[in-house]
């Protein structure tokens, strides 16, 4: 796994009181397989948690890290590295911030089950329909 890691801060000038109106400063992580997505993380220098942002794909696009990322390799090992480094980890999610741990049991094989059919319904729906009937 390789690991890139970049400190940020983004802050406003300095006001005439001496004071920033905004500044924050956190580190991000860009956790890597040679596959071909990379996965970004964000960790704000005063906080302990790390989130999970985004899979970054080769074209530059980025998709949001779901519950069933959770079981990925390299988010498995992304999430042991930043442990190690004493962040935890949380993800976010379209309801926003959520705790970044895997289910377990009958809650990750319903998750899966629906997903399952849920992607097939989907691909129902965005196939085009079949040959038609010849007129005569």
């Amino acid at each position: 796994m390789n690991v890139e890691t970049s400190h940020h801060v983004d802050c406003s000038d300095i006001g005439p009181d001496g004071y920033y109106d905004y500044y924050y400063a956190y580190t991000l992580w860009r956790f890597s397989d040679g596959g071909p997505r990379v996965l970004i993380v964000r960790g704000y220098d005063d906080e302990t948690a790390a989130t999970l942002l985004a899979w970054e794909n080769l074209d530059g696009t980025r998709d949001h890290v779901g519950a069933m990322d959770l079981f990925h390799p390299l988010v498995r090992r992304a999430s042991v590295h930043l442990r190690g480094e004493g962040r935890s980890v949380q993800r976010l999610s379209s309801f926003g911030i959520v705790p970044a741990t895997p289910m377990r049991g009958w809650a990750k094989a319903f998750t899966l089950g629906l997903g399952y059919w849920l992607g097939l319904l989907a691909e129902l729906v965005r196939s085009p329909p079949g040959p038609s009937a010849p007129e005569g």
